[in-house]
């Protein structure tokens, strides 16, 4: 009976194991209810094993807050490239009215300066 015992403990631990990796492959969401669901073994049986309670955790915590984007919305090498040429060029522009805006606003200060020091000339005189 001991053997049976063991043998149907080492079954549901290594479904349990198989359904972690299959879930993961598949970019599911890995907790101890889809676990469960997926190797049809109990959750409490899940919670009772160190070694597989750790894994589940583990991964849970390694994917928490991301979700996978779907292929058709993934960036490919082509896109990414076409992405930093637009940056790039915007960039560039930015910079040169950056450039200009500087220049406009020195020429400004200048034109206030010497309207500051007329002004203050014909007063003293």
């Amino acid at each position: 009976m001991r053997a049976a015992a063991q043998r149907k403990h080492d079954e549901a631990t290594a479904r349990a194991k198989r359904a972690l990796i299959a879930i993961r492959a598949r970019g599911g969401p890995i907790n101890f209810t889809s676990i469960a669901a997926e190797a049809n073994v109990s959750k409490d049986f899940l919670y009772t094993q160190p070694e597989l309670r750790q894994a589940i955790t583990a991964e849970r915590t390694a994917v928490q807050g991301t979700v996978p984007l779907p292929a058709a919305e993934r960036s490919t090498a082509s896109s990414a490239t076409v992405n930093l040429a637009v940056a790039t060029k915007a960039l560039a522009q930015l910079r040169a009215e950056n450039t200009q805006l500087r220049a406009d606003n020195a020429r400004l200060l200048g034109e206030l300066m010497t309207l500051r020091r007329t002004t203050s000339l014909n007063r003293l005189g």
